[in-house]
């Protein structure tokens, strides 16, 4: 699940560990700072925690629940609206769907994943997860409330077998959460349309049991439903949906195999098939930027809800509604979940609004918990990569500099006190903490899951990969059997692998072995320790305070 990222989970507490769990498709291994002090720099802003925030509304219940809907002031064109209070914000746990009476339905839309199958990071209690985003549908179903999910697509970002196991794992999941459709994003067809077809049905001579496709205006080898339908007619709770997807040219490279279709040349057609069902409603999965959709929704108004891609990381949960048409975002990386309650009763033909409440829901460890049945996706996914064991395997890639890792225990041969401080970090123990897990699962009694088979997550845990890219140096860590002086985030993650500086010493050109593995502190805050203390990583991360905990001699 990909081009250089931002993004991908342990801060053993106060200390600077990256720990990238089972999630992102992008960032990895810190190449933190390790060098003298020289400037002082502003620290590059870390996403911070969200504020409290809602709509003008009549009498707001400053104490309500996270998501509550509230009605919009006078002269307002949309009466539905909802207003996103995390629990992170406020510091306590908040009920879900506070005022919300029991709806007709209640549909789960979610969409650009992205391979987050968990948070992409060390901190605790990060928010997101395909375990957290099931205890919401057993929330739903305890209300005893009718329940349906559409996903948007963009399931995995990369291309390559790690993803294509993740992306067999998430489907998995969301068919055990019965979701009844899945749009096809643009990651979905860099797999090319023999391997996504080969992960759609694995066997060919069995039923298909993963979750519809569904695509509108994508072809496969030029065969009208191969691999996907246009449009699903659903029924749940005495709700009649007809759903359809469409992936705009914007979203669209030139994939082998693939055909992609102008979306307001397929959509009539498509729509009046839709229409002969005489759903209740018709439903849009747009994969597609804001503007686009919405253009969509104005050349077809038969649509009632539409489902948008290209919104921000963590919506707000602000419906917009063109004409009758609802469009609605659900944000990125897994880490909420967009629930729409319908309501048709109080239809109104002057006010469609009324049909519908509509909320973002952050999906936190406050309000949700792991279950065990995702758990077990979980396990069974790290198996898998212990059994094909990628990090071995994946092509290596030489490092720029051309030299090759030797080890912490070599650096501290000469770096003595330098080594002695490494020692007492919990860089030193970043490969044993995939193992142990983070303090906060083991106070909640949490199943740990090792990860020391996930590339993703060894990309910022052991020495010698490139973090972002998620990618082994030929010389770098393999596995603890072949390579154990690699184990933990060492010196070389920072300053470079150290086999032309050994050269250089031994040739006495002292001057210029220490030039070769120099980082500036200037360098380290800008760049070198935020290639693993990404944002996805170590949201929390503040440079200034994490180098007082590393802080170590430039030499004895």
């Amino acid at each position: 699940m990909l081009n250089s990222r931002i993004s991908t989970p342990l801060i053993l507490i106060a200390i600077l560990i990256l720990s990238l769990q089972t999630g992102c498709e992008t960032s990895s291994s810190p190449e933190a700072s390790l060098a003298p002090e020289e400037s002082k720099l502003n620290t590059p802003e870390t996403q911070s925690e969200k504020p409290v925030t809602a709509k003008p509304a009549a009498a707001p219940d400053s104490s309500a629940a996270s998501l509550t809907p509230q009605t919009a002031p006078a002269g307002s064109p949309h009466a539905s609206t909802a207003v996103k209070t995390t629990a992170a914000s406020t510091g306590s746990p908040k009920p879900l769907f506070k005022d919300w009476p029991a709806p007709k339905l209640a549909i789960v839309l979610t969409g650009e994943r992205h391979g987050y199958l968990e948070p992409c990071g060390c901190t605790q209690n990060q928010t997101g997860g395909v375990s957290l985003l099931a205890n919401l549908f057993q929330q739903i179903e305890e209300r005893k409330w009718p329940v349906t999910a559409f996903d948007l697509g963009g399931l995995v970002k990369r291309n390559r077998r790690q993803s294509q196991i993740k992306y067999e794992t998430i489907l998995a999941s969301m068919k055990d959460m019965n979701y009844a459709g899945i749009g096809l994003g643009p990651e979905e067809l860099r797999f090319g349309a023999d391997i996504f077809l080969q992960l759609h049905n694995p066997e060919p001579q069995a039923p298909n049991t993963t979750p519809t496709f569904l695509a509108a205006n994508i072809l496969f080898l030029e065969t009208p439903g191969l691999g996907k339908t246009a449009f699903k007619i659903v029924e749940v709770g005495g709700v009649k949906m007809a759903v359809t997807s469409i992936l705009s040219k914007s979203h669209v490279e030139k994939f082998p195999d693939i055909t992609w279709q102008e979306p307001a040349k397929v959509l009539p057609d498509v729509i009046k098939q839709m229409q002969a069902a005489k759903p209740d409603l018709m439903i849009l999965l747009s994969q597609s930027e804001k503007d686009e959709s919405k253009a969509l929704a104005e050349k077809f108004p038969e649509f009632d809800i539409l489902l948008t891609a290209g919104g921000v990381e963590d919506p707000l949960g602000e419906p917009a509604f063109i004409g009758k048409t609802m469009m609605v975002d659900v944000g990125h990386k897994g880490k909420s979940a967009g629930v729409v309650g319908y309501y048709p009763d109080q239809a109104d033909k002057a006010d469609p609004s009324k049909r519908f409440r509509f909320t973002v829901i952050e999906l936190d460890k406050q309000r949700f918990q792991n279950t065990p049945k995702m758990a077990e996706h979980m396990q069974f996914y790290q198996d898998r990569l212990k059994q094909e064991d990628l990090a071995a395997k994946e092509l290596p890639i030489d490092h720029p500099r051309g030299a090759t890792f030797v080890g912490a225990e070599t650096c501290g041969e000469c770096h003595t006190k330098a080594y002695e401080k490494w020692l007492t970090t919990a860089h030193a123990h970043a490969y044993q903490s995939l193992i142990e897990g983070r303090q906060d699962q083991i106070e909640r009694g949490e199943k740990i899951i090792s990860r020391i088979y996930d590339p993703e997550c060894l990309s910022c845990h052991v020495t010698g990969w490139h973090p972002q890219e998620v990618i082994r140096y030929t010389s770098g860590f393999v596995n603890k059997q072949e390579s154990p002086h690699l184990l933990g985030q060492q010196c070389e993650n920072c300053h470079g692998p150290g086999s032309g500086h050994i050269k250089l010493v031994e040739m006495d050109q002292l001057e210029e072995a220490k030039k070769v593995m120099r980082v500036t502190l200037a360098e380290a805050k800008k760049n070198t320790c935020y290639q693993c203390h990404d944002l996805d990583n170590s949201p929390k991360f503040e440079f200034d305070s994490y180098w007082e905990k590393i802080k170590h001699p430039w030499r004895d």
